[in-house]
């Protein structure tokens, strides 16, 4: 039977950990460059292991990093696959009514000015209506995915493999058999996301150095956020 999630213990673990600031620091930087932030994926991976596993300090260090990069690269490409929707449904509809008002003119062949000006502003109205249409069921979707997504990571974990990512029927049912927790393993990752967001904007607002502080500070909640995640995850199985 899975333990209890301790929710202080993902957010504080990290820092027990006693060569916490090196390997955060290595996180942060791997995190913000592109490709090779798949690494710190497989790193949250290794993390969820060592805490199923009951280490006392489940924080890895950076060894093996090409196996890191190989796992991480397999969860991160299924994490975009699945995110594809939310492009489809917000982005593509945004950018194909923003392309469809400049050229309009171009189609509207002899007509007046003043009646193209009411052809674009009768379509702007309906195009604006489907767009907060597609936001909204974007919105919805994003929240629907945010918790799903978090089997998918555990599924992985236990398995593998790049197609474990997309067996619905055990992502589903390690929901379903780990509820409480998995719950709770959701809502840490958006208090994560809360605190950090916070903090990036306390920082801003530093007179002088708060732009400077800005790009390195986003880096360490990147990580921070990971850790959280893959720490809470750890228990459930």
């Amino acid at each position: 039977m899975a333990e209890s999630i301790d929710i202080g213990k993902a957010f504080s673990h990290m820092f027990e950990d006693e060569d916490w600031t090196t390997k955060t620091i290595v996180g942060a930087v791997l995190s913000i460059i592109p490709i090779v932030n798949f690494i710190v994926i497989g790193y949250e991976l290794r993390l969820i292991r060592n805490v199923s596993k009951g280490e006392a300090r489940p924080m890895p260090g950076w060894e093996d990093m090409g196996d890191l990069f190989t796992e991480g690269l397999q969860l991160g490409l299924a994490r975009i696959v699945i995110t594809l929707p939310i492009v489809v449904i917000v982005v593509f509809p945004m950018f194909a009514f923003i392309f469809s008002i400049f050229f309009l003119p171009l189609f509207a062949g002899s007509a007046s000015e003043a009646e193209i000006e009411r052809m674009i502003g009768a379509f702007m109205g309906l195009g604006m209506l489907g767009m907060f249409g597609c936001i909204g069921v974007g919105m919805l979707f994003s929240l629907l995915l945010g918790f799903v997504l978090p089997s998918v990571t555990a599924n992985f974990s236990r398995k593998r493999t790049f197609v474990s990512c997309f067996e619905a029927g055990e992502i589903l049912g390690f929901i379903r058999r780990n509820f409480s927790n998995y719950f709770m393993v959701w809502i840490a990752s958006i208090l994560a996301g809360v605190l950090f967001s916070f903090i990036y904007l306390f920082i801003n607002f530093i007179p002088c150095v708060g732009s400077l502080l800005a790009i390195p500070a986003s880096a360490a909640g990147i990580f921070f956020i990971y850790m959280v995640s893959g720490h809470a995850l750890g228990p459930c199985r």
